[in-house]
C-alpha cells in the first residue's frame, strides 16, 4: 500500500500539485491521469523516492518514504518505464530478439529520468540511441518483467499502453488486473482511456 498525504509535488521550481492525498491499496489499480506535461511521471518518480515531496509525506505500508529510505522500499517495487526498451536486456532466449544496444553499467550516483532498473535501482544507462520496440515487443517485455518480479508487492507503470494496439492495450489491462488480483498494489500513469475506465481509483492531475 502506498499513501500520499497532503503532498506538494514539485519539479525544479514548478509546483505540479498541492495538498495531494490518496491511498493506492493492495489488490487495486490506481491510475494517475492528466494532460501531457501535468507531472504524472514526476509523481511516479516521487513515489519511488527519487524526488522529495515539497511538503506532506509518502508512506509504504505505514513506513515513511524519503529519498534516504527509498532504496530499501524500491526493493518492493517493479517498474515498467514508458521507454520499455530500457528493459530489453531482461528478455530470455529464445525471445531475446530485441535491440541489443543497452549497456548495463555500475550503479549511478544520481538517478536521471529513466535510469531505473528492476534489479538494482538505478544501475543502467543507454550506450547509444535505442530503436523503438514494436507493440508486440513492448507487451512481451512487460509481461516477462512482471513474471520475473513476481515477489515484488508494488507495480508502478508509466504509460504502459501508450504505444500498444487496442487489442494489446486490453491485454495489458488484464496483465495489470492479474497483478492486482494477486494482492499487489498497482499504480499506473496513463492517458489511455481503456486503462482509466477500468481502474479502481483515478487521480487526476491538472496543469
Amino acid at each position: 500500500m502506498l499513501e500520499v498525504k497532503d503532498a506538494t509535488i514539485v519539479a525544479g521550481e514548478r509546483t505540479l500539485a498541492t495538498r495531494l492525498s490518496f491511498i493506492a491499496r493492495d489488490g487495486q489499480i490506481t491510475c494517475i491521469t492528466g494532460p501531457e506535461g501535468a507531472g504524472k511521471t514526476v509523481l511516479l518518480r516521487t513515489l519511488m523516492g527519487f524526488l522529495p515531496v515539497g511538503s506532506g509525506f509518502v508512506s509504504v505500508d505505514g513506513e515513511l518514504l524519503t529519498v534516504l529510505s527509498a532504496p530499501a522500499f524500491r526493493r518492493l517495487m517493479v517498474y515498467l518505464p514508458q521507454q520499455m526498451q530500457m528493459l530489453a536486456h531482461q528478455m530470455t532466449p529464445p525471445e531475446a530478439d530485441l535491440p541489443k544496444n543497452i549497456w548495463l553499467g555500475p550503479a549511478l550516483e544520481k538517478a536521471d529520468d529513466y535510469d531505473v532498473w528492476n534489479d538494482v535501482l538505478p544501475n543502467a544507462v543507454e550506450a547509444q540511441p535505442v530503436e523503438p520496440l514494436s507493440p508486440e515487443e513492448i507487451f512481451r517485455l512487460a509481461s516477462e518483467t512482471l513474471q520475473q518480479a513476481s515477489d515484488r508487492s508494488i507495480v508502478i507503470a508509466d504509460e504502459p499502453a501508450a504505444l500498444l494496439t487496442p487489442e494489446l492495450a486490453q491485454q495489458m489491462l488484464q496483465l495489470l488486473r492479474d497483478q492486482a488480483d494477486a494482492g499487489k498494489t498497482v499504480l499506473i500513469a496513463s492517458r489511455r482511456q481503456t486503462l482509466i475506465e477500468h481502474a479502481d481509483q483515478v487521480i487526476v492531475i491538472s496543469e
